[in-house]
C-alpha cells in the first residue's frame, strides 16, 4: 500500500514544482557574456584612437610617449580592460558552440586563455614613457633596443598575441559553425584583427581595422542579448 503511494507522491511535488530548462545564474552568464563582446572590442578601439603613435622607428614611437604623454597612459588602462574582456567574450562564443563545434570550441577557449596574458604586457607602456620623458633620446633608444633584445620576452608575448588573435576569431567560428552566429561578423572579425597586427605601425590604420574588429563582436554580443533563456541553457 505504501509502495502504490510514492509515485503519486512524487507527481503531485512535480506538479507543485515544474521544471525549467534555465539553470539558475543563466541569465545573469548570458547578460554579461553579451555586454563582454560588445565592450571588449569597443574598449580596445577606443584605447587606439587615444595614441596617436608615430611608430616608423624606436625614436618616433619614443617620442610620442614625450609629445601625447597623458593620452598614451590612459590609453594603457582602456586597452587593459578591453585586452582582459576578450576572455569572457571568447568564453561566451565557446558556450554557443559547445555542443555542435566541441572539439573547435576547446581550442578557442585554450587560446584565448593564453590571449589574456597581454593585458599584463600592456603595462610596459607605463616604462616606454617613463624612459622617453627621463632619459635624452639617444640613450632611451639604446635602452628600449637592449630591453628589446631579451629573447625571453618572446615566450611573453608571442604566444600571448597568437592566443589573442586566434583564439578570438576561432571563437567566432566556431559560434559560427554552431549557427549561433552569421557568417559575416566573423569574416570582419579576421579581417580587422590580421590587418591590426600587420600594420601597427601605421597611426591610424590600425584604429580603423579594429573597429571593423569590435563591429563584429559586438553583432555576436547583441545576438546574445537578444536570445532567450531557455536558448542560451540549450546551446
Amino acid at each position: 500500500m505504501t509502495t502504490s503511494t510514492q509515485p503519486t507522491a512524487a507527481a503531485a511535488l512535480s506538479a507543485e514544482q515544474p521544471q525549467t530548462d534555465a539553470p539558475a545564474g543563466g541569465r545573469f552568464r548570458r547578460i554579461g557574456g553579451g555586454l563582454s563582446l560588445i565592450a571588449s572590442g569597443t574598449l580596445v578601439a577606443a584605447s587606439l584612437a587615444m595614441i596617436p603613435f608615430e611608430n616608423d622607428d624606436t625614436a618616433e614611437y619614443l617620442q610620442t610617449g614625450v609629445d601625447h604623454q597623458g593620452p598614451i597612459l590612459w590609453a594603457a588602462v582602456v586597452l587593459h580592460y578591453g585586452y582582459l574582456l576578450l576572455l569572457p567574450a571568447a568564453l561566451t562564443l565557446v558556450h554557443l558552440a559547445r555542443r555542435r563545434a566541441r572539439k573547435t570550441a576547446i581550442a578557442a577557449m585554450l587560446l584565448a586563455g593564453l590571449g589574456a596574458g597581454l593585458s599584463g604586457v600592456v603595462v610596459v607602456d607605463f616604462y616606454d614613457v617613463a624612459l622617453a620623458n627621463s632619459l635624452p633620446a639617444d640613450q632611451a633608444v639604446d635602452v628600449w633596443n637592449l630591453a628589446s633584445s631579451y629573447g625571453q620576452g618572446a615566450l611573453i608575448n608571442l604566444p600571448a598575441i597568437a592566443g589573442l588573435l586566434i583564439g578570438t576569431n576561432l571563437a567566432l567560428f566556431a559560434a559560427w559553425r554552431a549557427k549561433a552566429i552569421p557568417v559575416v561578423p566573423v569574416i570582419m572579425s579576421v579581417v580587422g584583427w590580421v590587418v591590426f597586427f600587420l600594420f601597427a605601425n601605421d597611426a591610424w590604420l590600425p584604429t580603423l581595422s579594429m573597429t571593423v574588429a569590435a563591429a563584429a563582436l559586438a553583432w555576436a554580443g547583441v545576438r546574445v542579448l537578444r536570445m532567450s533563456d531557455e536558448a542560451w541553457s540549450r546551446s
